[in-house]
Order: C-alpha cells, then structure tokens, then sequence
C-alpha cells in the first residue's frame, strides 16, 4: 500500500521511475520529466517495461517462484530443507506485489489520458488501451491466483490526486470471483475489437514504434495472444467455483469460432519479449544464470521425472519422454536423479557428496549427482554466463493445443469429443517437444556434435542424440489414455520452469499431477504446502482496515497459507510422507 501510494505523489513524474539503459526501450519511450505531457503509446511501452519482471525470465521472478510455486507444484525439487514451505520469504512477496501496483499505476495512466484525448485523436491509440489493459490483467490474473481478493477497481488512484484519504478509501479488496468476471469480459472486448477489422493505420504505425515485444507491432500476433490468454483464463475458471459458466460460456465462443477468435497455433505465433545483452533488465540468460546458480532453485523432481516415464533407476528407456535430454542434465552416468522425500536433509546431501567423489576419482572435476534445470537452454553454466537468446513465451501453442484437449475431454463449454481431445493432445506434445528443442538448439551454449548429435549439459560429458518431433508424436500417442490426469500432467510440464505459477495453478486446478512431499516437522506451523500466500507487509501497514477485512472474510486459518481460493479443487494437491 505505502508503495502503491509512494509511487505517483508527484502526478505525471511517477513515471520517471520507467527508465532502461536499454536504446530500444528509450527511444520508445518519452522520459516525461523532460516533456510536458505523455501520450498514450508511451505509457503503454512503459507498461511493458513495468511487466518485466514477473512476465519474462528474469532473475526476481525466477528466484522467488522457484521457491513458492515452483517447489509447490513439484517442478522443483527440494532437499527437504527446514522452513520450505514458507518460500522466499514475505520481503519478496511484498514486492511483488508492490510491482504489480506500479504496473496498474502504469495503466491508470494511460487510461486517463486516452479519455482526455479529443474524440479525433482516439480511434488511432484505442489500440494502446486495449493492450495496455490486457497485458495489466494477465498479471491481475497472477496476483488473483496468488492471493485471492485483491484491490482493483480503486487501486493506484492517488497519482491523480495527491489525496492520500480519498485513495485509502478506495482502495478496497474487490472479490476474485467478480474481479475474474470483468477479466473474461474485457479480453473478449479486446477479442472482438480485433475480430472486427479496419484497425487504425495511425494506430499500427505507432505500435510498431512503441513495441517491443516478439509481436514488433504486428496485430495478428497480439490478436492471437488476447484470444489464448482468454482461453488460459477460462479453463482456469471452468473447473471449479462460481465462475464455471461464464468460463465455460468463454470457452464455447473461443472454440467454436476459430476465424473470429484466432489462437496461437503454432510456435511462429507465440508471443513475448526477446532478450537482449546489452542491458541487464533483458538480459534474461544473464539474469536466470543468477538465480539458478548455487542453491537448489535449479533442482530436477521426481514428480517431473515420473511425468516423464524416466525408469526407476535413473535411466531414461524405450518409453521415456523425448525432451528429457532437453528440459534436464544427467549426471556424469547419464542418470537422472532427483531427490528422494523420504529421506532426510542429511541423507539427501551426503548421497550427493559421495557420488562427487566417485566422479572425481575418475577424473571429473565438476559435476552434479541429483538432475539439474538444462544448463545450455535455461541454467547457464555459472553465475552470470547464460544462454544469450534465452525467452520464454507468455503463452505456447502447446499450452493452448493442451488446453483445447482438456476442453474437448471433458466438455467445457463444448461438447465433449474424445477423438478432437486426443487429435489436441498429440498437437500439444509435439509442440511442446519443438518449444523445447528449440530453447536447446538456439542457445548460445549449445553444442551440436553433428546435425544429429550434441553434448548434453554445458560440460559436455556425454553425447547425445538429438530427439525428433516423430519421437515426440509416437511418444504422445503412447502416453494417451483419456484420463484427465494424462491431459492435465502434460499441460503442466509444458508449463514447468518456464512457468511456474501457471504450473502450481494446474496442480491446485485438477489435482494432477499428484506431488509428494515430507512433512516439515521442524516448522510446525508451515507443515505442509501453501494453497496461496498471505498478504503482504505493505498492506497490512498501510491498509489494515481493508486488508483486515478480507482477511476476516476469506482465511479459513490464521496463516493465509492454507485457505484455498474459490477456483481450486477441493482435494489436496499433494501426497504427504514421513516428517523430516
């Protein structure tokens, strides 16, 4: 809250703090210190750029959902550790959500000054108010999926105003389920703006300056973005709580007009930001490299390695997952090991120590016994020296082709077709098996062999035959059974470590894949994995009354860890298994 209304006492000059060594970035964006007014297409470049953070590859995001969500929907391993279901810790939480706040900010802005625009002026920068907006709700989507009840419609007002009392009373926790609503509702605004044709020209033009994301200002890229991110949101929505028919209705309309709403079908199509080295809030190879480097954020799960067919003794066979070699590095043996639950902190670690040591007398210097994130597509070899073309999408076509088989599976919004749902099912894999090569082969640290052949980690200790997308088609095929489970797992790892959060809400969602865990005997009150996390320091400094009265309304529990939000199934997520 302090920083929601820290950030704009000073009216227009709250944007000073948008500022990037970036020359791309600058010359998109007008420093408004400097100027007199902003126009709209500025604020908007300076939404993406406050979206940084938590919507690209970036070390704050990357460290702090390795430690909540990526370890909470078991993409992430932990060595058992004492406190680890608390996370990263509240510090960080707060400012995540203090980052949020600056983006709305962002977008309050703009708003404002595209209803000052004379009636003219707007038809050519409508095109900025809707991707403004969108791009800010698929992290109101994030924060609602996090925290449940959160302030929106009178949030980040105070800019406007200086009245420090007036924004305090709007800033009131408004309902996830209505909030949600509104979400569904604006993204199918934006649907059909785009549907309708005869975008503004002017209006292009100026988003090919001010773009800088993968799209570069093409609006079939951004059309197909909006109408996938209202389908992630959808089937979010579609399973559970009282948003099933609006999400449903959602999805009937998405699905059943292609033409109108448009998805992301194919790799080509996703969207993001690319990274680029010579600054370091792009500098997303640099920056994972950071945040992976010497702690276990980088860990493989056995959750990961069972969703991958890896045999139970480390070594993947005839009915493995194909992007193994490409998602993971072995160890020296080429085997996969992740850590075992069941054992001890202790024990898990001198496992590792022990198995170093072998490797050592055999003349390896330097290696990992437990599997690690890959280090030529995502790790890096040490800190700060990561793969250069390092970018994840905000949304795959895998993701979208997954989702399409769940709908198609189990009916929502459509009727349910299980030939359309396998057909979607196959599609996915093998888009996600060509997400994820690609990731490998483009890095700046990979290294082929041949064109068939490469190393499989940085060090290079074994080479490896490429995978091929007739693999991960045979492989999907093999793996089909019409089980939710089956659909659910896959969408989930193709969200593992490129999107953690998407991945835990997939777990909490459907309840698959199953995660196992030992019971945190040495922190009584966290024993076990969060549902959501609490709110914020911030909030409860500068906003008690409000915070407290969500608070009062919705914790079924005094942490705010274990209250489950209205979307979730009412099944834990998670296996439990003796306490250490």
């Amino acid at each position: 809250m302090k920083k929601i209304f820290g950030l704009a006492l000073a009216g227009l000059t709250l944007l000073t703090a948008v500022s990037c060594s970036d020359s791309s970035f600058n010359s998109k964006y007008e420093d408004p210190s400097k100027t007199s007014t902003v126009g709209v297409p500025q604020v908007f470049t300076g939404i993406l750029y406050k979206g940084n953070n938590w919507m690209n590859p970036a070390y704050y995001r990357y460290y702090v959902q390795s430690t909540t969500s990526g370890f909470y929907s078991g993409v992430i391993g932990n060595a058992n550790s004492r406190g680890r279901f608390r996370g990263a810790s509240e510090g960080y939480y707060n400012t995540r959500w203090q980052n949020f706040y600056d983006m709305l900010t962002q977008y309050r802005l703009l708003e404002d000054n595209y209803n000052k625009l004379e009636e003219a002026q707007q038809p050519s920068n409508k095109i900025f108010l809707l991707l403004g907006r969108t791009i800010m709700q698929a992290q109101l989507h994030e924060m609602l999926s996090i925290w449940g009840d959160v302030p929106y419609t009178g949030a980040s007002t105070i800019w406007k105003t200086s009245n420090y009392a007036d924004a305090k009373a709007k800033d009131v926790f408004d309902s996830d389920v209505e909030t949600y609503k509104t979400i569904l509702k604006d993204l199918k605004e934006v649907g059909d703006y785009f549907a309708a044709g005869n975008l503004n020209a002017t209006g292009l033009a100026s988003l090919k300056r001010q773009d800088f994301t993968v799209a570069d200002g093409k609006a079939d890229i951004w059309q197909r973005y909006v109408n996938s991110l209202r389908l992630r949101i959808a089937l979010h929505l579609a399973t559970h709580g009282e948003c099933v028919s609006d999400a449903k209705a959602a999805i009937k309309e998405i699905l059943e007009n292609p033409s109108t709403y448009p998805l992301i079908d194919d790799n080509s199509q996703n969207q993001g930001v690319a990274a680029d080295t010579q600054t370091d809030e792009f500098n997303y190879g640099k920056s994972v490299s950071q945040a992976l480097s010497g702690n276990g954020n980088s860990s493989g799960s056995q959750t990961m390695l069972d969703a991958m067919n890896v045999g139970a003794n480390g070594y993947p066979n005839a009915n493995t997952d194909p992007r193994l070699p490409l998602i993971y590095d072995p160890n020296p043996m080429g085997r996969y090991v992740a850590y075992d639950v069941s054992k001890s902190s202790t024990e898990i670690s001198d496992l590792a120590t022990d198995s170093i040591k072998v490797y050592q007398s055999l003349g390896i210097k330097s290696a990992n016994y437990y599997c690690v994130i890959d280090s030529q597509a995502v790790q890096g070899w040490a800190t700060y020296q990561g793969n250069e073309h390092l970018t994840f999408s905000w949304i795959n076509a895998a993701e979208v082709s997954l989702s399409k088989a769940e709908c198609y599976l189990n009916g929502y919004g459509v009727a349910a077709n299980a030939t359309k749902a396998k057909e979607c099912f196959v599609q996915g894999v093998a888009q996600s098996f060509e997400y994820y090569k690609n990731l490998k082969t483009k890095s700046t640290l990979y290294k082929a062999v041949d064109a068939t052949h490469f190393n499989d980690s940085y060090g290079g200790k074994r080479v490896t035959k490429l995978p091929t997308e007739a693999q991960a088609i045979a492989y999907a095929n093999s793996i089909w059974d019409g089980s939710e489970k089956v659909v659910a797992t896959q969408l989930w790892l193709n969200f593992s470590f490129t999107n953690e959060l998407e991945a835990w809400n997939v777990v909490r969602r459907t309840g698959f894949p199953k995660v196992t865990f030992a019971t945190d005997a040495q922190a009584s009150s966290y024993p076990t994995p969060a549902y959501r996390l609490p709110y914020t320091s911030d909030e409860l400094t500068y906003n008690a009354e409000n915070v407290q009265a969500v608070i009062a309304k919705k914790y079924k529990e005094p942490t705010g860890y274990y209250t489950k939000l209205f979307w979730a199934n009412p099944q834990d997520y998670y296996n439990m298994v003796t306490s250490h």
